[in-house]
């Protein structure tokens, strides 16, 4: 969980969202109001809570966004021009709460739309910690690397119905996260980095990081699962510091 001090806004394409999560949720409520709830609360205090839809397609839902606190912005159809309405929205509204709430430190999107990749690039330009959410099946690589991290809609899903949890489970390889965690260590600027340090250089050498895709608690849960390369080593603050194991000869 984030800071419960820092000040987040939660901006998603509804449509976006659901198109996608079915696939992401194995099955089950592809939009769980628990779930819903999480995101805005994982990254800080969601002070500013929207979605975007055309909600005479998506009003089975709104009972879950309104239980959260999320604002419902109606975006009437407009026939073929009119299908990038949310994201033209979304992208203006968002803009506009860097300079009305400069205090804001993270921008959570959720959208898997490449269209978006501008705006996440405008937000960083204004120093501001991005996070896309969105699911495998339509979440873009272009928006992905541009992203400060990216989460996948289902392993929040997963965090509040363990039935989906099976399905998380085996879409993710931890030999890939395992590969990611040597290449980090490999990159790191000190012998004994600490594992916040070592966390950050694994989601800028890929976004998308995250061990609770592999069903870890937190991130010292993923490193004890890896001692035949990574060990503690001393305290730094409240975080720890690590080494590489020896390669045996």
């Amino acid at each position: 969980m984030g800071d419960v001090e820092r000040q987040v806004a939660v901006f998603i394409d509804f449509e976006n969202l659901v198109c996608g999560a079915p696939q992401g949720a194995g099955g089950a409520d592809p939009v769980p109001a628990d779930a819903l709830g999480r995101l805005c609360r994982y990254y800080g205090n969601a002070a500013i809570r929207v979605a975007y839809a055309d909600w005479s397609r998506f009003g089975g839902h709104q009972h879950k966004l309104a239980m959260n606190g999320i604002d419902m912005i109606h975006i009437a159809p407009a026939g073929a021009a009119g299908k990038n309405g949310a994201d033209i929205r979304m992208a203006v509204d968002a803009v506009e709460t860097v300079f009305i709430h400069p205090a804001l430190e993270v921008f959570v999107l959720v959208t898997g739309d490449s269209d978006y990749s501008a705006l996440v690039g405008r937000l960083r330009e204004h120093g501001k910690y991005v996070v896309g959410v969105g699911t495998e099946s339509n979440a873009s690589r272009r928006l992905v690397s541009v992203c400060s991290e990216y989460k996948y809609w289902g392993t929040l899903v997963a965090e509040v119905d363990p039935a989906v949890r099976p399905v998380r489970d085996a879409a993710f390889r931890l030999e890939a996260a395992e590969a990611l965690l040597l290449r980090a260590f490999e990159e790191a600027t000190t012998d004994t980095p600490t594992a916040a340090s070592l966390k950050s250089r694994m989601r800028l050498l890929d976004p998308t990081f995250d061990e609770r895709n592999h069903g870890f608690r937190n991130f010292r849960d993923f490193l004890a699962a890896f001692p035949q390369h990574v060990r503690p080593v001393g305290h730094s603050g409240a975080d720890i510091t690590l080494a590489r194991v020896p390669v045996a000869s």
